[in-house]
């Protein structure tokens, strides 16, 4: 073999081995992003969810939405009937998102919240507008009529950044930023209909 070759795999492996043992600190860095007060309930017709994403809000995240980049979560919601002989049968499998947007001229937040009908909310306040993106409350998450009595059902919910609303050049910028992007694991609530 030529030195030149082995000189070449030794550095890139020497520059792999380094990037592992020694990773960047915004890659080493977790986020405790996590849904909180979930709450499963009925209306007359339908099945509900209620549910908050705390810390979804870093300061990287806030400088950007002040500099006008928008940020949209993402929330998955199923529900699987139990079975015991069988896999669980999916009844649903859903995704809604929120879209956060800051008017730089107007100095105004709009929120648009698809489940609530899809019409904005605006806001001077950017505490209120952060509260708007992580409370998720009176979603229906089933017509009651897909569901039988006694019954037992497993509801699963997840949350996560959404990257394809942002403008095509900043994905790519921010697919090396850590801190701007959050999924949280699936929770799950057992419930007996």
């Amino acid at each position: 073999m030529n030195k030149k070759l082995i000189s070449h795999i030794f550095f890139l492996t020497a520059f792999i081995a380094g990037i592992v043992i020694f990773p960047h600190p915004a890659v080493s860095r977790t986020r405790d992003v996590t849904l909180k007060n979930i709450v499963i309930a009925n209306s007359r017709d339908n099945l509900l969810a209620y549910f908050t994403v705390d810390k979804a809000f870093t300061d990287k995240i806030n400088d950007a939405l002040l500099k006008g980049v928008p940020i949209s979560f993402s929330f998955f919601i199923s529900i699987h009937k139990k079975r015991d002989a069988w896999l669980d049968k999916k009844i649903v499998d859903m995704k809604i998102s929120n879209t956060l947007k800051y008017n730089t001229l107007k100095q105004e937040f709009t929120i648009v919240r698809p489940w609530e009908g899809g019409q904005p909310f605006v806001t001077k306040s950017m505490e209120e507008a952060k509260t708007m993106m992580c409370d998720v409350y009176s979603l229906t998450i089933a017509p009651l009529n897909l569901l039988r009595k006694g019954e037992q059902y497993r509801i699963g919910i997840k949350a996560e950044t959404n990257r394809s609303s942002q403008p095509r050049y900043l994905q790519y910028l921010l697919l090396f930023v850590s801190m701007w992007k959050f999924e949280t694991r699936w929770y799950e609530v057992n419930i007996i209909y």
